[in-house]
């Protein structure tokens, strides 16, 4: 009775160690599985829910409006600069016409010939500020008529990025 008692007993030692091997291969395998689990929920969170990317999409154009008020500024700032560089060169010139024109004065009104050159040059320096006026006005012309153009073509786009 005892020999079949450790018979028994070595069959249910042996059932046991399998079952624990088994068991453990079990647990080997779920934890894998697991892993494989935990990476692709992982991968699954990475992606944007449509309330995310609505969140991105408003604080992209936020951040596109925000870009864009600057870049105006910036671009007010550079045209006021050339402006008034442009009015400082004009100033400049008068001002050295000016005292050209003063300085020679009475050097000129001391006889009859050096009246007329004088008034010569002084008519050649009146024609050659109208041909700059006239340049200026038609450099003027140029620039509105390519603002028109290029603000038509900017509405032109703004309406096809509408539909």
């Amino acid at each position: 009775a005892e020999i079949i008692d450790d018979e028994r007993a070595q069959a249910i030692q042996q059932q046991y160690d399998a079952d624990i091997a088994k068991l453990q291969k079990i647990k080997v395998l779920a934890a894998r599985r697991n892993r494989e689990i935990a990476a692709i929920q992982r991968k699954i969170d990475e992606i944007p829910s449509r309330a995310e990317l609505t969140q991105y999409q408003r604080r992209f154009v936020e951040l596109y409006e925000q870009v864009s008020a600057k870049h105006r500024e910036t671009k007010q700032y550079y045209t006021m600069y050339n402006t008034l560089d442009d009015t400082k060169v004009y100033m400049t010139k008068e001002v050295s016409l000016l005292n050209s024109i003063h300085d020679n004065f009475e050097a000129a009104m001391s006889s009859n010939s050096k009246k007329e050159q004088f008034l010569k040059q002084f008519a050649g320096i009146v024609q050659g500020i109208k041909n700059n006026k006239e340049k200026v006005e038609e450099r003027q012309v140029k620039e509105k008529m390519q603002r028109d153009t290029l603000s038509d073509k900017y509405l032109d786009l703004v309406d096809k990025e509408r539909q």
